[in-house]
């Protein structure tokens, strides 16, 4: 899965729960290994569209 398309289902989940889990991240990323510029690209747009991101 590319990171857009993690991107867009994260914020999918945050929008329909309003929030999203470390587990639920963890989960999209799972079949790929994310580099530090991709993860900032996740949590920055996580944070641009308004949702939280919330420990287990």
């Amino acid at each position: 899965m590319s990171v857009a398309e993690i991107i867009r289902r994260a914020i999918e989940i945050g929008e329909r729960n309003g929030k999203i889990t470390f587990d639920e991240l963890n989960q999209l990323c799972d079949s790929r290994e994310l580099d530090p510029k991709d993860i900032e690209r996740v949590l920055n747009a996580l944070s641009a569209a308004g949702v939280w991101i919330e420990g287990d």
